[in-house]
């Protein structure tokens, strides 16, 4: 069946998988997601009634490879002896066991977790070595909630969620010598590259310059061409800010889907950065600009100062856009009803979610979204994941609260 391909992986594409950089993908990465999830959508619709279809999502929490083995194998184990459905069955529970264990093998990066779906069959086939259809296991680049379930169903829901989350932050640190990059993703700070500035010139010329003789008296005095030596270094900076820029907007090394782009930049900038700070807003349209001036040489110290920047100004940012959306009451709806119908309208702006909260409900088409059953919908587990794609992919803006912030469990800021 056309449907059993989303579990085959080409020797070209695993290649190509194994070649990608963690922090070069994230564009492609989030591309790649919404093309496995339709491959697993396909998938279900193909499903035989004697089968059935596990899925688990595993945080690997810094485990070894060897402890990851052992923890998937027990708990998946556990889940099959206990679900009414298949109790009994103990050669099936091995099978999948096994089938999940080679694949991981042949799985060369584990991410901050994993996402593992399996369709396995208790009918005839169990009998002749056919019991396991496929194996799929996606290593996440955020760290998952360890969740387990089985059913004629792959639970999508945290998948469809991790695929649509931003990382925090690109974080610049901007000194005279060097340019370093950063991604702050699950509150865990990554270096992307560090770029020297190449515009400085040679220090013996700038020596000659700043201490040159008097051409009238043949004296040497300090500071003689120290007005021609700072130009020329304001000179430096701007170009090489301008640099900066163009491998924000052109590298594919640098991520793009981030909620902040903030820079800490040392003293040596403080005349170029002003005019700097108008261009970034312009860099990446959708991420929050943030400049300090602060030199951090520890990355430990960056990634600790970065954390607070970004809970400070996104607990305040979050509460004006939502105090701004409640003031024109006309385009406002709150509750999972009003929401989705607002969603499956495509008439939402600005979604407020509060990922804790969950909602049982129905997707119809893999794309609209019901609180209550339709003609051919399949049920989920929580319909709010399938809300957020449907805002993202219509290109609304997705703003994450909590129940200080937001009585009701989701609300929206409508288009029209």
């Amino acid at each position: 069946m056309k449907a059993r391909k989303f579990f085959q992986t080409t020797k070209k594409r695993r290649k190509e998988a194994n070649q990608m950089n963690n922090v070069a993908t994230r564009v492609l990465r989030k591309a790649e997601m919404e093309k496995e999830l339709q491959q697993l959508l396909s998938a279900e619709a193909g499903i035989r009634s004697d089968s059935y279809l596990l899925t688990f999502y595993f945080p690997m929490e810094n485990l070894k490879r060897s402890d990851a083995e052992k923890h998937l194998k027990s708990n998946i184990l556990d889940c099959l002896r206990k679900d009414g459905k298949i109790t009994g069955m103990g050669k099936i529970h091995q099978k999948v066991v096994e089938a999940v264990l080679t694949k991981l093998g042949n799985t060369d990066d584990l991410g901050r977790g994993l996402a593992i779906f399996v369709e396995f069959h208790t009918g005839e086939d169990m009998k002749n070595d056919k019991a396991i259809e496929g194996v799929k296991i996606i290593p996440l680049h955020r760290k998952p909630e360890k969740e387990i379930y089985v059913g004629k169903t792959f639970d999508l829901d945290q998948l469809i969620w991790l695929s649509s989350s931003s990382a925090e932050a690109l974080v610049v640190s901007l000194e005279r010598e060097k340019s370093t990059y950063y991604v702050m993703e699950g509150r865990r700070l990554s270096l992307i590259k560090s770029i020297e500035n190449e515009f400085i010139r040679e220090k013996e010329q700038e020596y000659l310059e700043e201490y040159s003789p008097s051409p009238s008296s043949g004296a040497m005095y300090h500071g003689n061409a120290s007005e021609k030596v700072s130009k020329a270094k304001e000179e430096e900076n701007r170009r090489f800010l301008q640099k900066t820029a163009s491998l924000i907007k052109n590298d594919e090394e640098i991520p793009k889907d981030v909620e902040y782009l903030v820079f800490y930049h040392s003293s040596s900038f403080s005349e170029s950065i002003e005019k700097f700070q108008k261009e970034a807003k312009h860099l990446i349209p959708d991420a929050y600009p943030i400049f300090v001036q602060k030199t951090l040489n520890q990355e430990k110290q960056l990634q600790e100062e970065v954390e607070k920047l970004i809970d400070s100004e996104s607990r305040r940012l979050r509460k004006e856009f939502l105090e701004m959306a409640q003031e024109n009451f006309d385009k406002y709806v709150e509750g999972w009803t009003e929401v989705s119908k607002a969603a499956n309208d495509r008439r939402i702006d600005t979604l407020f979610i509060n990922p804790l909260e969950r909602k049982r409900g129905y997707v119809l088409d893999r794309e609209l979204v019901y609180t209550r059953a339709v003609k051919e919908s399949r049920e989920v587990r929580n319909v709010g994941p399938w809300i957020v794609r449907s805002v993202i992919n219509n290109d609304g803006k997705v703003v994450v609260v909590d129940k200080e912030l937001l009585q009701s469990e989701i609300a929206a800021r409508l288009r029209y």
